[in-house]
């Protein structure tokens, strides 16, 4: 089989060379010919170009809309793409004012923190002033208290001192009311 195709390929080959050999002595024995044949296969050349462009008309013509349509939805896409980095600019600077707000609300927040502790240690302190105030006033009734009952009790020594000069004789009287004075003075 190889040997047949390679006998084929030969004369095949063989006939080609022929076939040019003749078209060259054509030309050379008949220009004018050559003239006309050249023209003919110039118009053979024209008018295939002119079917194939014919039958890739339509194709063209749907190539060009597929372009079109492409084009037409990179451009939208483009649009797109900028309104996307539009928004996204905008909401940057949000998230940026956000982040303010947020940073304020801490900062307000621990200052609350530190005025509720500080309220809290005010009104301990406030409570603790009013129940030593109390205390005080309790003390100070207190001792007024001791006070009057004290000067209660000097009155009362004073009367029976009184009482007692009357009842012993002069000499010891007089010692007596000294030592008593002494003892009044001192309580005093």
């Amino acid at each position: 089989s190889s040997g047949i195709n390679a006998e084929y390929g030969e004369k095949s080959y063989m006939g080609r060379i022929q076939k040019l050999e003749e078209e060259r002595t054509s030309a050379l024995v008949a220009p004018d010919n050559m003239e006309i044949g050249v023209g003919e296969r110039a118009e053979e050349i024209i008018n295939q170009i002119k079917s194939l462009t014919a039958a890739h008309a339509p194709q063209q013509t749907r190539l060009q809309y597929e372009r079109d349509n492409a084009l037409k939805r990179c451009i939208k896409l483009d649009n797109q793409v900028s309104a996307l980095k539009s928004s996204k600019e905008k909401l940057t600077g949000q998230v940026g004012k956000l982040e303010e707000e947020v940073q304020s609300l801490r900062l307000f927040y621990n200052l609350h923190q530190s005025l509720s502790q500080e309220a809290s240690l005010r009104d301990q302190y406030d409570t603790q002033v009013m129940e030593l105030t109390e205390r005080l006033k309790q003390r100070e009734t207190e001792v007024l208290a001791m006070k009057h009952e004290n000067d209660a009790l000097a009155e009362m020594v004073r009367r029976l001192e009184k009482q007692l000069s009357f009842h012993i004789p002069n000499g010891h009287h007089h010692r007596q009311k000294q030592s008593s004075s002494s003892t009044s003075l001192g309580t005093r």
